[in-house]
């Protein structure tokens, strides 16, 4: 899988050069998504030339996912990982499309012991289905990741060990 720029999600800046065109010209930014080998126009924003650049603001709609892991559940996440996006700037007749780009997202997992009590103070290590990491500290039951990449993960709470089912 060749690397895409990862953007934290929410609004993102789209940009391209317009070397030749007029202040005040009006680009056409299309918004596409690329997920399971289909492709889709997501959404459509406009911009304007200035100073030989085109720019415009996309702000993708907000999911949100809410997963309480506790007993003998430690695994969780169930997000295709193949999801990609690229723009396409229009001016007239001419069109570029950008390089490929996908989303890193905040992750909030609720954990609770097999009382249904929230953790708290203890280490924990998210681990993701491309391998990377990240740790923390559980406060008030609540594990908080401000960059998870989609897909599927395994969270291990230091000094604690989930009920076997």
């Amino acid at each position: 899988m060749s690397q895409k720029t990862k953007l934290p999600y929410g609004p993102v800046k789209l940009s391209v050069d317009a070397i030749g065109f007029e202040d005040g010209r009006i680009v056409q930014f299309e918004i596409y998504r690329k997920k399971g080998g289909k492709e889709e126009l997501v959404s459509q924003v406009n911009g304007a030339v200035v100073d030989q650049k085109a720019e415009a603001k996309w702000v993708p709609e907000a999911e949100e996912r809410r997963i309480t892991l506790g007993g003998d559940s430690t695994e969780a996440g169930d997000v295709p990982e193949d999801e990609e996006y690229y723009f396409k700037a229009r001016i007239d007749e001419l069109e570029v499309s950008s390089e490929k780009f996908e989303f890193t997202y905040p992750l909030e997992i609720y954990l609770k012991d097999d009382r249904g009590r929230p953790l708290d103070g203890l280490k924990f290590e998210i681990e993701f289905s491309d391998g990377s990491k990240r740790e923390g500290v559980i406060k008030d039951g609540y594990a908080k990741v401000k960059d998870a990449p989609k897909g599927r993960f395994k969270v291990k709470v230091k000094g604690y060990k989930f009920k076997e089912g």
